[in-house]
């Protein structure tokens, strides 16, 4: 053999593993074999150019290239190299979108080639039969290849058919045979060190994790294929499309959305006509979820047509089934038949939960043309799943059970039905570590919620409606574990995000470009939420239900609880005692957020203090007729239950930031809010630690923040203080853990972008959610004299992310915090009244309202900071409980001077 067919074997071997060394090589071949008329050297190494053009998906030059090498194969008159470089060409056209002339490319090289190279080349035609829906042929030709390879030692082929056999097990949810084929393949590739195949492994492994409801695992194999495709400079576009499509499945729709639009951009950029219709279809899927019809439409005829053109009849069956649904959301004309068909053409492809969302969309279109019998025909047939396949297929159907008994009459069975629909969603969701994956995974709950909620309320049964209502309540949070595990990975990585964030604000401050920087930060925070997805779900399995009524009576006393509930526009509620649970109709939902808008305004108006004082007058005014609107909306009609009871409010969405001391019935009342009664009752239940004394922190930047920390400790002789740079992140997690009280006086910031780097800002950079997350034993009793921190994120189901959120969830019984922004100096005077009356022995909520109706009738701004403070969590115990525990604390800082 030459030289020139040594160098031109090694670069086709090259092109597999490590496709820019194989270019390098095989493009010294190309030339002189050319010159030399050494046909079979060019055959080979313009083959070589084509697979590694494939790679980096120069799809069009590689098309080129191995058309080169079957004219360079038939001058050499050699049958095996022009059949095998016919293989790899039918693999490009496929990459194309070019199924046809594939599939002909394939079966004129079968026809050259026999032996290992015949074995290839069934690898490669089952390929392609996989990507046009033809399982049982993909697996016939696999069958009969995966001997030959092994017995030829061909290690490079037998981890692509075993890779490739992978996906088809996964495709019949075979999931313990797939994942059996791709360790096997991972193993061989680690084993020989082929890098491009191994990470094609993963990427594969990431698609099983993910079709069988394992998102940790699925994340953590998607970022390791991630990962090896940038190092060897690849497309990324199928990562990219299955990413999206994971983040779909946890309602991270908005991340979900831009992954999909970017998995688009990349096909149509790499020329990958075969994976675009895919994006295509997800994106539309997307788009659906967050109401955008219009572009749903659009995308969904655009797969549909990319799909038909490559003959891929399985794969336009789903998006033709994208279109029906986005014209049904649309209320366009769409019928019980046209649905019922598409779910019959799915099954038949395989489409397991897409058909049984179609069956139920027939049976509610049935329905709404009054063909009661053709409904239950269908949702009959939807019912069928419930019993096993992956967990969204289970609660579907079960809902479809609950709707079928409730068309029957009975509706206690409907009750039973949906309840095991949730049983469902809790135990899938406790396999996530995550608390933002376990927050937004809840949306799939709503739908079973929302009709046990209409239920209830037909029944006008005021105990189901609370059980239900709590359903759709943030209860993710109660999930995690009590004690995180040392991540020495998250510590660095937060650490770098606060070196990076301080140093954007330096070169701020100082006028020089940040660009970089804030570069750096959005990779560290992809990094940090990435790592923190990837942890497994928690220790128990166990799920988070409602709290019964009577356990909620018992934790009472003589406060009464009033949950809000939303239904069909209209506003209910529920105001459990000790000895009553009754059910109150209260208005439209419109009539409540008109006046959030305007409260909100004023607030913010006043607390600035800066406007002209016709202008403040004008706020102070709109700021009254508020409350005393929100009191006739809210409380007005609750006034035999409520009396003159302390208070527990649970909040619909549209309440979350009312400013509950403004409504008259509120003044000098003691008043808790909670994003849940099960949150609440937690609270309610917790005792102060044992040994725990109190922590009071001034951050950088807020003026006056060390007055008000000096005021405060003085307070609680003995307290720890931690200001200037003392308040430091590793010192202020250290000194909170297990603390009975802590006061924060420093900026905070809600981002509403990722709720999870929502911060508090201390003498070396933001403490976020994520920092919070490590403390083991969260504080007992905690203030957050920071703007706006009482704000949490309402994601999926009415789930909270945020401080609040990972406080209540770490144990904090109490906390207490504004819903707006605050004037730092009328902060200080309320801060002192309110712990001042904690040291008198009134209890968290009494304190604050006493603080709040002293500083009512002062001027604007003082009234403002009153008004903007609300207690969550638990506040009916006695305040001094963490004074007596401070003053026998023997570890103390002095307050500097």
């Amino acid at each position: 053999m030459t030289e020139l067919r040594v160098d031109a074997d090694e670069a086709l071997r090259l092109a597999g593993v490590d496709p820019a060394a194989a270019v390098l090589l095989a493009g010294d071949v190309v030339p002189a074999a050319r010159a030399t008329r050494s046909w079979g050297a060019l055959c080979v190494a313009e083959r070589a150019l084509g697979v590694a053009a494939m790679q980096q998906s120069r799809l069009d030059d590689a098309v080129g290239r191995l058309r080169a090498a079957v004219r360079a194969g038939r001058r050499a008159s050699d049958a095996r190299l022009t059949g095998e470089a016919r293989m790899s060409l039918a693999s490009a056209l496929m990459l194309r979108g070019r199924p046809r002339q594939s599939a002909q490319e394939i079966s004129r090289a079968l026809a050259e080639l026999d032996g290992v190279a015949a074995a290839r080349a069934l690898t490669q035609r089952a390929a392609i039969s996989q990507e046009l829906g033809h399982l049982d042929d993909a697996f016939d030709d696999l069958r009969r290849a995966l001997p030959v390879l092994r017995r030829a030692g061909d290690v490079q082929w037998a981890t692509r058919a075993l890779s490739n056999r992978g996906l088809l097990h996964t495709a019949r949810r075979e999931f313990v045979a797939a994942e059996s084929d791709l360790v096997a393949a991972g193993r061989l590739c680690a084993e020989h060190g082929l890098r491009l195949p191994g990470a094609i492994v993963s990427h594969n492994l990431a698609w099983v994790h993910s079709q069988r409801g394992d998102v940790p695992a699925a994340l953590r194999q998607l970022t390791a294929a991630e990962d090896a495709f940038r190092e060897l400079d690849l497309a990324s576009g199928s990562i990219l499309t299955d990413r999206a499509e994971l983040l779909l499945s946890v309602r991270l729709v908005d991340e979900a959305r831009a992954t999909a639009e970017a998995a688009v951009a990349a096909d149509e950029r790499d020329g990958r006509g075969n994976h675009l219709p895919e994006a295509q279809l997800l994106l539309s899927t997307i788009a659906l979820v967050q109401g955008d019809v219009d572009r749903a439409l659009a995308a969904a005829g655009t797969a549909m047509r990319g799909f038909g053109r490559m003959g891929r009849t399985e794969w336009a069956t789903l998006a033709r089934y994208a279109r029906i649904q986005a014209l049904a959301e649309g209320r366009r004309p769409v019928t019980p038949a046209q649905a019922r068909r598409s779910a019959d053409a799915l099954a038949q492809s395989g489409w397991a939960v897409p058909a049984l969302e179609a069956r139920i969309l027939a049976a509610r279109l049935a329905l709404r043309r009054g063909e009661a019998v053709e409904a239950r025909r269908d949702l009959t047939e939807a019912s069928r799943a419930r019993r096993s396949g992956p967990a969204d297929a289970r609660a579907r159907a079960w809902l479809a059970e609950a709707m079928l008994r409730e068309q029957s009459g009975e509706r206690p069975a409907a009750v039973a039905a949906l309840r095991a629909g949730l049983r469902v969603v809790e135990e899938h969701r406790a396999t996530l570590g995550a608390t933002e994956l376990r927050a937004h995974v809840t949306v799939h709950r709503g739908r079973i919620a929302r009709m046990g909620l209409r239920l209830a309320l037909e029944d006008r049964s005021a105990r189901h409606a609370l059980w239900w209502a709590e359903c759709n309540r943030a209860t993710a949070t109660l999930l995690r574990r009590a004690h995180p595990p040392e991540d020495p990975v998250l510590a660095d990585l937060l650490a770098r995000l606060r070196a990076t964030m301080t140093s954007i604000e330096e070169r701020r401050t100082a006028g020089l470009g940040t660009a970089a920087a804030v570069q750096q930060q959005v990779t560290l925070e992809r990094t940090i939420r990435d790592h923190c997805r990837q942890l497994p779900g928690c220790d128990d399995g166990a799920g988070v239900r409602p709290r019964p009524v009577a356990d909620l009576q018992a934790a009472l006393g003589d406060a009464v609880l009033v949950e809000y509930v939303e239904h069909a526009e209209q506003l209910l509620a529920v105001t459990v005692t000790a000895s009553h649970v009754r059910l109150h109709p209260l208005g439209a939902v419109d009539d409540v957020r008109a006046q959030v808008e305007l409260a909100g305004f004023a607030l913010r108006r006043l607390a600035a203090g800066t406007a002209r004082p016709a202008s403040l007058a004008a706020a102070s005014a709109v700021l009254t007729r508020a409350g005393a609107r929100f009191d006739e909306l809210l409380l007005a009609p609750l006034r035999a239950a409520v009396g003159d009871r302390p208070l527990v409010v649970v909040p619909v969405g549209a309440l979350q930031s009312v400013p509950w001391s403004l409504l008259a019935s509120c003044r000098g009342r003691a008043v808790s809010v909670s994003p849940s009664a099960s949150l609440w009752h937690a609270a309610a239940r917790r005792e102060p630690p044992v040994g725990g004394g109190v922590v009071v922190v001034a951050g950088p930047g807020l003026p006056g923040a060390h007055a008000e920390a000096g005021a405060v400790a003085a307070e609680y002789p003995g307290a720890e203080v931690l200001v200037g740079a003392d308040a430091a992140a590793a010192a202020v997690a250290r000194a909170i853990d297990g603390a009975a009280l802590v006061h924060l006086a420093a900026h905070g910031w809600v981002r509403s972008d990722n709720p999870m780097f929502s911060s508090l800002t201390l003498a070396d950079g933001p403490f976020t959610v994520y920092d919070l997350e490590r403390v083991p034993r969260a504080p007992h009793h905690v203030v957050l004299a920071a703007c706006d921190t009482a704000q949490s994120a309402v994601v999926a189901g009415g789930e909270i992310l945020g401080f609040t959120a990972a406080l209540l969830a770490g144990g904090t019984a109490t906390l207490v915090a504004p819903v707006v922004p605050v004037p730092d100096a009328q902060t200080v005077a309320l801060m002192v009244a309110y712990h001042r009356e904690l040291g008198r022995g009134c209890g968290p909520a009494e304190a604050l309202a006493h603080a709040q109706a002293v500083l009512g009738d002062a001027d604007a701004s003082s009234r403002a900071a009153a008004a903007g403070f609300v207690v969550l969590g638990s506040g009916d115990r006695a305040g001094v409980e963490a004074g007596a525990l401070a003053r026998d604390r023997t570890a103390a800082l002095a307050v500097p001077s």
